[in-house]
């Protein structure tokens, strides 16, 4: 995300389309045919074996043709470079470039399809990320800082199928909801910050559009999350499901974008450092809007979504993150220092936010959850 004041314009920006609902991915070669005859299809390691003929069959069927690959490894330049290589051995540059898998996978497909300067589209096989709509991949090269290839488009689709989301892993539905929960909250903030959005480039304000969208998002969670989470543990649809599958990704991949982040986002990003097992971002996420809500000072908010957070399971504690009693101090230290000093994020706020800020509001998030207990 940009950092800077915003100017007079306002910017939007989203996928050409967003399908979602049970049985979707059947119909990816009506989708595809838009651009044109051919697609690279490049599938998560864990749906390969699955996938790797029925697709191909499926474009077949409507005289088509799909080159199935496997992804493995990274989200990095070596990664790109294989497939890109991969690619120019084909009888053809493929017309369209999907991606079925997790984030890494979306984020993955739209960088070798703007490479190529063709169509892509993504097909999320959970609801962990805002990664399938939004318009750069974030490239983790080993032992380098993260950054963004920034697209010059969002994706051409995006095609939700929630007879295969409803059956992923239910902590990918709870890091979702968290890294949707905080999109409204920091909307807010980088909007009084006065901070671009990242449609656009990097010179433009929101549009109103973003804001509402970011909105939508954040109420759909609170009223529909528990509900959602009941039924994706038992691995059956509800109209719940559908709805928070909607709000965590495209309602929350629209708003984060358009909008803006910052102290959830810039938080967690310091995680790396912490002596503790990785969490999945959302769920990192999550709990970092907690922290944000006590600097905001917003106490009823703050209390509503720390019962929330705790009901749908998403950590609401240094504990939950894996710190023990013996490495807390050490860790809280370190996380502040390094988010305070690498993620300019933490300062997107409407008033100065300082490393004692950030350090009690740690602090304070423990306790009130040691009184919750």
């Amino acid at each position: 995300m940009p950092a800077g004041k915003a100017k007079e314009s306002r910017a939007f920006g989203s996928p050409s389309r967003y399908v979602q609902g049970p049985g979707e991915i059947r119909n990816l070669p009506l989708f595809a045919a838009n651009y044109g005859p051919s697609a690279l299809v490049i599938i998560d390691t864990f749906f390969y074996q699955e996938y790797r003929e029925t697709i191909p069959a499926m474009f077949a069927a409507q005289g088509m043709r799909a080159y199935p690959v496997e992804y493995a490894g990274a989200c990095c330049e070596d990664t790109l470079h294989r497939l890109v290589a991969y690619t120019k051995t084909l009888p053809e540059i493929p017309d369209t470039f999907i991606g079925i898998g997790g984030g890494q996978v979306c984020d993955m497909n739209k960088a070798v399809g703007a490479t190529f300067g063709k169509a892509f589209i993504n097909v999320p096989t959970s609801l962990a990320t805002d990664a399938p709509t939004s318009t750069h991949s974030i490239i983790n090269n080993e032992g380098q800082m993260p950054y963004l290839m920034v697209h010059t488009k969002n994706p051409d689709y995006v095609v939700v199928d929630t007879e295969i989301t409803v059956r992923s892993p239910i902590h990918m539905l709870i890091s979702g909801i968290g890294d949707a929960l905080a999109t409204f909250v920091e909307a807010e903030m980088s909007w009084a910050n006065n901070n671009v959005c990242n449609a656009g480039g990097g010179t433009y304000r929101p549009a109103c559009l973003g804001m509402a969208v970011a909105k939508l998002s954040y109420e759909i969670l609170l009223e529909k999350g528990r509900a959602a989470v009941r039924a994706a543990r038992a691995h059956v649809r509800t109209p719940a499901y559908e709805d928070v599958a909607e709000a965590t990704v495209l309602l929350s991949g629209l708003g984060f974008e358009c909008t803006g982040v910052s102290i959830a986002h810039g938080l967690q990003a310091a995680f790396h450092v912490l002596d503790c097992k990785p969490l999945l971002h959302g769920l990192g996420v999550g709990y970092c809007t907690l922290v944000q809500l006590v600097l905001m000072n917003d106490n009823a908010r703050f209390e509503e979504i720390f019962d929330f957070c705790r009901d749908v399971g998403l950590p609401v504690c240094t504990a939950d993150l894996g710190l023990t009693e013996e490495n807390r101090a050490e860790n809280i230290a370190k996380l502040v220092d390094e988010a305070y000093a690498n993620r300019w994020n933490i300062q997107n706020m409407p008033f100065h936010i300082s490393k004692d800020m950030l350090h009690d509001a740690i602090l304070y998030l423990d306790a009130y959850a040691a009184e919750k207990k």
